[in-house]
């Protein structure tokens, strides 16, 4: 009997500890979606609009490119892939140019200090 009231009592110390201890971000955030294979079907350019790097160092397994197609999908891919290192290329090379022509930028303040008319 002694040892069931224990039990009972170390149980509901458990319980306690763990909804009223606070969360951390130490090991990691827990919805983070790590690649864990890549796919080898080669994406077309024109899909693409942008990527992100993982790398095996923090908190995923593989190190991996990952692309976001224009439809938010997101495409896990081989850097030591050839059509991996052509897109980077033509995505470091676009933004060269893009930063080259700031006239594409549109210019905020002339349109806050233009008058209006009502």
């Amino acid at each position: 009997m002694y040892l069931k009231g224990l039990v009972t009592i170390i149980s509901a110390g458990v319980w306690l500890l763990c909804v009223f201890c606070p969360q951390t971000d130490a090991y990691g955030p827990l919805n983070h979606a790590c690649c864990v294979k890549y796919t080898r079907t080669p994406l077309d350019f024109k899909v693409i609009k942008g990527f992100a790097e993982q790398s095996s160092r923090e908190v995923c397994r593989i190190d991996a490119i990952i692309f976001i197609t224009k439809r938010n999908k997101k495409v896990c891919a081989s850097a030591q892939d050839e059509w991996v290192r052509n897109i980077l290329k033509l995505l470091s090379t676009k933004m060269k140019q893009m930063s080259q022509h700031p006239h594409n930028q549109v210019n905020h303040t002339s349109a806050l200090n233009s008058p209006t008319t009502a």
